[in-house]
C-alpha cells in the first residue's frame, strides 16, 4: 500500500485506469478500510486536487482484482487470446449509413443509404455472405436525375454480391451471383434506355470493369461499410491491459482517391457504470502515414511503394472510429468513423454513421 496525492484533474476513474484496477468503486473501498475514520471518501465523490489516498501496490493489485472479477464487478473487456472475438453471422442485417462532408466545420453534403448482409453458409474456414447496397440519397432527397437514375439501374444489375470472408474477418473474394455474360446482356441493354453517348459510355465501363474480378474485389472492398465491418480492426493483437499494439491499414476515406495508408491502434473503454446498457466500447484512432500528397492520391496510375520516402508536402489527416458492440454476444450495433483533413488553412471532415436496423 501507497499514500498517492491526487492531482489537478484526477478521478477514482482515471487513477483506477493508471493503476489496472478493474473496478474504480473498489479504490473506494480500499482506501476507506486503511483510512482514518475522517479522511474516508463519501458518494458522491468528488477528489479536490493535494487530497491524500491510500491505495493498493504490485501484489495487491492483483489481489483486489481477483475479488472484483469474482465478484463479477469488472466494467473492463479482455479480449481472449488479445483478439476481438469475430461472430461473422452475426453481422447479418440492415444498417442505415448517414455520411457528411463539412468543411470548416459548415455542412456541405449529407448522404444516406442502406447496406444489407445476409449470411449465406460456412465451407471450411471461409463465411459466404451477400452484399447489398440501396436506398441512396442525397441531403434527404433521392435523386431523378439521368445519371442517377443510370447509376442506379446498373447497381440494380450487379447487386447482391457474394462475398467471401476467412475466419479473421478479412474480405476475400467478391462474385456475382449471375453470370457475367448475362450481366452484360443486361448492362447493354440499358442503352435503349439511355440514348445518349456519355451514358454508352458509362455502361462500357461498367462492362470493362466487371470483367476483372481483383477490381471488384478491390471496388468492394474499400467501400466504407465494407471497411468499418471487415477492416484490420478486428485483427489487432492486445495487450495485457485496454490498448492494442498499433497496425497499419489502408482507409478508404476520399471519394475517387486512393486508399490511404494509416497507423492505428484501439482502445477498450470500460463498462459504463451510470448506464443500463451492456454494451462494449472500442475506439480506433489513426494518423495517416502515407508518403503521398493529394494530387498522387487522386492519380489512378499512381501506386503505392512501400520503400517510397516521405516527401516534403505528404497528406496530413487524421481518424477516429468508435465501436460499439453487444458485450454478451459481440455482435456490432454502431460505427461511428471521422475523418479530418488539413489543406493549408482549410479543415475537411467526413462524418460516417453506420448503424444495425433493430427487428
Amino acid at each position: 500500500m501507497i499514500t498517492y496525492m491526487t492531482l489537478p484533474g484526477d478521478t477514482l476513474e482515471k487513477i483506477a485506469s493508471d493503476l489496472k484496477v478493474e473496478n474504480p468503486d473498489y479504490l473506494r473501498k480500499f482506501h476507506n478500510k486503511h483510512c482514518a475514520v475522517y479522511d474516508r471518501l463519501v458518494e458522491p465523490i468528488k477528489l479536490k486536487s493535494g487530497t491524500l489516498l491510500l491505495i493498493p501496490f504490485g501484489k495487491e493489485i492483483s489481489k483486489l482484482n481477483k475479488e472484483i472479477n469474482e465478484n463479477g464487478d469488472s466494467l473492463y473487456f479482455h479480449p481472449p487470446q488479445g483478439k476481438i472475438t469475430f461472430p461473422i453471422p452475426l453481422l447479418s442485417g440492415i444498417y442505415n449509413i448517414r455520411h457528411q462532408k463539412l468543411q470548416d466545420g459548415e455542412i456541405l453534403s449529407s448522404y444516406q443509404y442502406q447496406t444489407e448482409l445476409k449470411y449465406l453458409r460456412a465451407e471450411k474456414d471461409d463465411h459466404f455472405l451477400s452484399l447489398q447496397i440501396f436506398g441512396s440519397r442525397k441531403d434527404g432527397i433521392e435523386s431523378d436525375s439521368k445519371v442517377a437514375s443510370l447509376a442506379k439501374a446498373c447497381a440494380a444489375l450487379l447487386f447482391p454480391v457474394e462475398i467471401k470472408v476467412n475466419t479473421t474477418g478479412k474480405l476475400a473474394d467478391v462474385k456475382f451471383f449471375h453470370p457475367e455474360s448475362v450481366i452484360k446482356n443486361e448492362l447493354e441493354a440499358l442503352k435503349k434506355y439511355f440514348t445518349d453517348d456519355l451514358s454508352a459510355a458509362y455502361v462500357d465501363q461498367v462492362k470493362a470493369k466487371i470483367e476483372n474480378n481483383d477490381h471488384i474485389t478491390n471496388s468492394i472492398q474499400h467501400t466504407l461499410p465494407v471497411q468499418f465491418l471487415f477492416g484490420s480492426f478486428y485483427r489487432a493483437k492486445y495487450k495485457d491491459w485496454t490498448d492494442s499494439e498499433a497496425y497499419q491499414e489502408f482507409l478508404p476515406w476520399l471519394s475517387n482517391a486512393s486508399p490511404i495508408r494509416f497507423e492505428l491502434y484501439n482502445r477498450i473503454f470500460p463498462k459504463d457504470q451510470n448506464s443500463n446498457d451492456d454494451v462494449l466500447k472500442i475506439v480506433q484512432t489513426g494518423t495517416s502515414c502515407d508518403y503521398r500528397d493529394l494530387n498522387q492520391l487522386y492519380d489512378k496510375n499512381h501506386d503505392y511503394y512501400e520503400e517510397s520516402l516521405v516527401r516534403n508536402n505528404p497528406i496530413a489527416c487524421r481518424h477516429e472510429a468508435e465501436y460499439i458492440f453487444d458485450r454478451t454476444n459481440l455482435m456490432i450495433q454502431k460505427v461511428t468513423g471521422n475523418f479530418e483533413l488539413l489543406i493549408g488553412d482549410v479543415t475537411e471532415n467526413e462524418v460516417f454513421i453506420m448503424e444495425k436496423q433493430l427487428k
